[in-house]
C-alpha cells in the first residue's frame, strides 16, 4: 500500500521556492566570478606575466584570497 503524501502548506511551498532561488543566484554569481577570473588571467598574460603568476594575481583580485 502506498502512503499518501500530506499536501504542502503555503509556507513549505515558499521555502522550497526560496531555496531554489538562492541556489540559482549562487550559481549565477559563481559563473560570473569564474568568467571574470578567466578574463583577468587573459589580461595578465597579455601584459607579459607567466601563467602561474597571472592565475595567482587573478585569484587574489577576483576571490580576495592571498596565497603565501
Amino acid at each position: 500500500m502506498t502512503k499518501k503524501k500530506k499536501p504542502l502548506t503555503k509556507l513549505e511551498k515558499v521555502e522550497i521556492k526560496a531555496k531554489k532561488i538562492l541556489a540559482n543566484e549562487k550559481k549565477i554569481i559563481d559563473d560570473e566570478k569564474q568568467k571574470r577570473f578567466q578574463q583577468c588571467v587573459e589580461v595578465k598574460l597579455l601584459k607579459g606575466h607567466s601563467q602561474e603568476l597571472a592565475e595567482k594575481m587573478a585569484r587574489e583580485i577576483i576571490y580576495n584570497t592571498h596565497e603565501v
